[in-house]
């Protein structure tokens, strides 16, 4: 009885890692996730035409010896690596030519010419964005870089792409089920549920999220908000802040734990949606609100984005597989 049991269990278990990391799925949930990362690393990207050779160039605020000063990456004793394709540019007219480059490659990937190639140049362009002045990084970095890495490793351009567009119009075989696809879309779903439960165990730790206050001092702040909610501190309005404040922090455990419950996938990305939509319009962070609005179709049920007749060719498929005697295919 207890041998079975362990038996029963350790195949349990086997089996249910097996399912988790190794299946193959199709390539259209990896191929949607391209685009959001696409269009939020192109956004981030832009952002540095205005000011690049005020920050980055030799007379600059961040010149190359200052950035390695301020990291600690001159000191040996430190062991602080720092790399960057932007540390080869030693004028202002190689500056915006490797910054002209990295554009294209991020355009490229977004919408998925030569993916397999732009993806890999346009995250090399990114992490150099990133590692150039480690000091001015903000929300977005942490999660778009991993992001941006995982879909180097799925045929993120299968669909919804130049690619895929070329590929009808020569009439080739659609791309296979992938096991890097089913590896890509697990890494970023785990990134993400753990983001947000770091997210949420870290206003455990400050007190104004306890008292109710921090959603007030986050509308308070006239610079980065996109509307003014200054009006809910009047007229007894101030217990819908004290609530918001709360209601963030419960959200923010409640998904990173029970996203992994399937049925109540597509509730808490709705309530997501809703939830960054507010706090982008508050806070003035709309391109990380952006993305993490599209990272949650990583949890997509990917017979949404399926077309009718691919699910009934799904339905027939398992009808024939249900028919087989049971020894077909051992």
């Amino acid at each position: 009885m207890l041998g079975t049991y362990f038996n029963r269990l350790s195949e349990s278990i086997g089996g249910g890692w097996n399912n988790f990391w190794f299946q193959k799925d199709s390539p259209r949930t990896v191929s949607m996730l391209r685009i959001v990362a696409g269009v939020v690393a192109l956004i981030y990207a832009f952002s540095f035409t205005s000011e690049l050779a005020i920050w980055f160039s030799d007379g600059g605020v961040l010149p190359y010896g200052r950035t390695m000063r301020l990291t600690g990456a001159d000191d040996p004793a430190n062991q602080v690596l720092y790399w960057s394709v932007f540390y080869f540019a030693n004028s202002q007219l190689s500056l915006y030519v490797l910054h002209t480059i990295g554009l294209i490659s991020i355009l490229l990937f977004t919408v998925g010419f030569q993916t397999r190639i732009a993806a890999v140049v346009a995250t090399v362009f990114v992490l150099s964005y990133a590692e150039r002045a480690p000091m001015l990084t903000g929300l977005v970095e942490p999660l778009l870089c991993p992001v941006m890495l995982y879909l180097c490793l799925a045929p993120c351009g299968a669909y919804f792409s130049v690619d895929a567009w070329l590929r009808d119009r020569k009439s080739v075989a659609e791309v296979p089920d992938s096991f890097m696809a089913h590896l890509a879309v697990r890494l970023v779903q785990i990134h993400v549920s753990m983001f947000y439960l770091m997210m949420g165990t870290a206003k455990l730790g400050n007190p104004v999220w306890w008292n109710g206050e921090a959603m007030w001092w986050l509308i308070a702040q006239p610079d980065s908000r996109l509307i003014d909610l200054t009006f809910l501190r009047n007229n007894g309005m101030s217990t819908i802040v004290f609530a918001w404040t709360h209601w963030i922090v419960l959200f923010e455990l409640v998904f990173g734990l029970l996203i992994w419950v399937r049925i109540l996938r597509p509730l808490l990305s709705i309530l997501a949606a809703f939830h960054w939509l507010a706090l982008g319009l508050v806070t003035g962070h709309w391109v990380f609100a952006i993305l993490m609005i599209g990272l949650s179709l990583a949890f997509a049920p990917l017979e949404v984005l399926k077309s009718d007749s691919e699910v009934a060719s799904d339905v027939d498929r398992e009808s024939d597989k249900a028919t087989q005697p049971a020894g077909v295919g051992v």
